[in-house]
């Protein structure tokens, strides 16, 4: 197990277990810009945890056959990142993230350069203000898999918008490219979901899936008419529908929901 955490100068390594190698650097001529890179040797699991200000680029270099876990964790402050992931031959990770910021601005480019790489990726945010993400996933090697999975509950004055565009040229054979982008709008906010994908191939399986709404009248419906309340109702709603498919920092995000639905 390993564990980084984002604060400022004091961006640090906190626990290793020898399997990753990790370096920061105060990017020279601009404010408060950090370089951060962290390249994953070995099986592991790596957890992110930042509760401040930040603003990086960060580049996770995943190598040949190895297969890890990264669990982000971020809360409270003003967000700008640039992620780059780049997994080598039959390199798999699973990356999961559970967001309760005051504003976000993320680019993520995902380079699956080898065959046989996969990334599984599920991002979960409950937006109270600004947040954006896009995202930028090739398909450089063959029989590469990707599985991008973005929800959110958008509250308050939050507005949130996904844009995820997946490619493949010709001749990347046996790809598996997927897109689930959903967005409960709890506002009268405007969100936005921009899905793309630009395949140059036949021999690829590609899907897109894009939603933006509020629970359904029947599944609110049915709660309050077994006796629960409305907000009640509306809090399990969001946490069946936010904690799918996350399996760290359950709690926390469980906490983060009931800190709007009190109940």
């Amino acid at each position: 197990m390993n564990k980084i955490v984002f604060d400022g100068d004091k961006t640090r390594l906190t626990e290793t277990d020898g399997n990753i190698s990790f370096e920061v650097h105060k990017r020279e001529n601009a404010l408060d810009v950090y370089d951060i890179k962290v390249e994953i040797e070995d099986d592991t699991d790596i957890l992110v945890e930042c509760h401040s200000d930040f603003k990086a680029d960060i580049e996770i270099n995943v190598l040949k056959d190895v297969k890890a876990n990264l669990y982000e964790f971020k809360t409270d402050g003003d967000y700008k990142f640039q992620y780059k992931y780049n997994l080598e031959k039959k390199a798999n990770l699973r990356v999961e993230k559970v967001y309760d910021v005051k504003t976000a601005n993320e680019m993520t480019i995902i380079d699956l350069n080898g065959d046989e790489s996969k990334i599984e990726y599920f991002f979960k945010t409950v937006s109270t203000d600004k947040e954006k993400y896009n995202f930028l996933v090739h398909h450089n090697g063959k029989k590469s898999i990707s599985n991008i999975i973005n929800n959110g509950v958008n509250i308050l004055n939050g507005s949130l918008e996904f844009n995820v565009s997946g490619f493949v040229n010709r001749g990347i054979i046996g790809c598996d490219v997927n897109q689930n982008n959903r967005i409960i709008n709890l506002t009268r906010n405007k969100c936005v979901i921009e899905p793309n994908l630009f395949i140059d191939e036949y021999d690829v399986v590609a899907n897109h899936a894009a939603h933006i709404g509020t629970f359904s009248f029947d599944e609110v419906f049915y709660l309050m008419s077994r006796g629960i309340p409305e907000e009640e109702a509306e809090n399990l709603l969001t946490k069946g529908f936010l904690l799918k498919d996350i399996t760290k920092y359950k709690e926390e995000l469980s906490e983060i929901i009931n800190k709007y639905w009190r109940w």
